[in-house]
């Protein structure tokens, strides 16, 4: 019984820390929502690009050294954000700008072939082969009756719950963040009122754009390898950011833990007592979705859009 609950512990840890990274793609995807009303399928790809780009750095920077050291990781990790930063305005300026006043589901599908195109340049450029990165903590962990929590996780969470918690302050709390929500909902109005709608769409891109390669760095060394699948982690995040609450940042954390959880204790504990949940694994977290939305279509999160006539 003891090593039922400790083992049940340990998954339900592992299953926080990853689903704290889907919940930091799910923030990326609910940034623009908020902005644009626009869902970027090409998140999952903006992930795996600031990854590729943080492994380079720091192999470029370790030259013959075998072990990087904690100033290689961080200047790693500035350059992956700088290169987003780049990136997230470019993006802005090929496929929102040309498509601002055309439908939404032109703006979607032209995410979805950016998505398809980086995956293929990605590997044009670095090579089909996965890469394997090294952790900025190397094996260190604590041992807390029995569960091991390794230092990589504790970083990830934490990490996750500051940049969530510093976007809600900024949407809800700066001039900045008020005036994203208000082109969200008119964007004519808001330009009439004064607000840069060029510079808002350009910002929220490249917001979305920094947590993806935050993202992206923090899995690869959990993963322990970085490949052009990465990309398809979006597919996951996505139904997280549906279950918290679409257009809800706090909802991005609640639901992406919750399918980290399911994820993980599926994967153990159900699968060693119930051999039939392993056919199941990979459609799991969209039964949960489908049930919580049937009970509530908004979210855990979420709130009713009231449309006045």
């Amino acid at each position: 019984m003891n090593s039922l609950i400790t083992d049940l512990a340990q998954e339900i840890f592992s299953g926080i820390a990853l689903g704290s990274i889907y919940a930091l793609i799910a923030l990326g995807f609910i940034l623009i929502f908020k902005a644009t009303e626009v869902v970027n399928f090409a998140q999952g790809e903006l992930m795996m690009v600031g990854a590729y780009v943080n492994f380079f750095i720091i192999q470029g920077i370790m030259g013959d050294l075998h072990v990087p050291t904690g100033w290689m990781f961080l200047m790693g990790l500035v350059g992956s954000i700088l290169f987003a930063i780049v990136f997230g305005w470019f993006l802005d300026l090929v496929i929102n700008r040309p498509l601002r006043d055309e439908s939404v589901f032109s703006i979607i599908m032209a995410t979805i072939s950016m998505a398809i195109m980086l995956r293929a340049l990605v590997s044009m450029i670095a090579g089909s082969e996965s890469l394997v990165p090294q952790s900025p903590f190397g094996g260190a962990y604590f041992n807390l009756g029995g569960v091991i929590i390794s230092v990589l996780d504790l970083t990830i969470i934490i990490g996750a719950i500051v940049l969530v918690s510093a976007f809600y302050y900024f949407f809800n709390k700066t001039r900045w963040g008020i005036a994203m929500q208000a082109t969200s909902e008119d964007p004519i109005a808001a330009q009439l009122m004064g607000v840069p709608v060029k510079r808002v769409y350009a910002l929220v891109w490249i917001f979305a754009a920094i947590v993806a390669a935050i993202s992206g760095v923090l899995l690869s060394p959990r993963a322990s390898l970085i490949d052009t699948n990465m990309g398809f982690l979006g597919l996951k995040a996505f139904p997280a950011a549906v279950l918290g609450g679409f257009g809800s940042i706090p909802g991005a954390i609640v639901g992406g833990i919750i399918l980290g959880v399911i994820e993980t204790v599926s994967m153990g504990t159900l699968s060693f007592h119930f051999h039939w949940v392993k056919e199941i694994n990979d459609i799991i977290v969209w039964i949960v979705l489908i049930a919580v939305l049937m009970i509530r279509p908004t979210g855990i999160l979420g709130t009713e859009e009231i449309k006045k006539v």
